[in-house]
């Protein structure tokens, strides 16, 4: 190997070179945004938001051309739960139809169909419970609980063939949906 002498590099550059074309000792108009820290400050106000929101009770959608029976004794619903709607002269499962009185038999007093779907919720809610370390002790009732949103001119049998295809399913907690009288000073009437 030969000895040379030592002479300028190519990847070399002078310092003023640097400075001329490196926007050395200059500052930029322009300013960037730190995006992680502006994500990081949004998700701090959602979760602060939703840990501050609170409603009084339940907000449901009610169906259309459904109208709810008035009560005196009504307190607000505080737990939520599969909301069968029967109207006219049919019966619905969030929003989905189940059945309608015309293709009912007459002689069964339950609906099959409304069975077999709140069987299947309640089923799967128990797999999930038991994979979460909760599993139903079989001796007790199943904690679920069904809202009933029953139009006021509804046909009785409709809502007797619906409370009988819950209690087949294995609910017990069920509530009906009502419109509360309102007394003076804020209070449901008591008669």
């Amino acid at each position: 190997m030969s000895i040379e002498v030592p002479k300028r590099r190519k990847f070399f550059k002078p310092i003023g070179y640097l400075r001329a074309h490196a926007h050395g000792g200059k500052k930029s108009v322009s300013a960037e945004l730190n995006l992680t820290a502006m994500v990081d400050m949004f998700t701090v106000i959602v979760i602060f938001l939703l840990q501050s929101f609170s409603a009084n009770g339940e907000i449901m959608v009610v169906a259309e051309g459904l109208t709810m029976p008035e009560a005196v004794n009504a307190a607000e619903l505080n737990e939520r739960g599969a909301v069968v709607t029967i109207l006219d002269d049919k019966v619905l499962l969030e929003g989905v139809e189940m059945a309608k009185l015309s293709e009912m038999d007459p002689a069964d007093v339950r609906i099959p169909a409304l069975v077999e779907k709140l069987t299947q919720m309640r089923e799967l809610d128990e797999k999930l419970k038991a994979a979460q370390g909760k599993p139903r002790n079989p001796n007790e009732p199943y904690e679920g609980s069904v809202i009933i949103q029953a139009d006021e001119d509804a046909d009785f049998i409709l809502v007797r063939k619906a409370l009988a295809s819950l209690n087949e399913a294995g609910y017990a907690k069920i509530k009906f949906t009502v419109m509360g009288v309102i007394g003076e000073g804020g209070e449901a009437k008591e008669e």
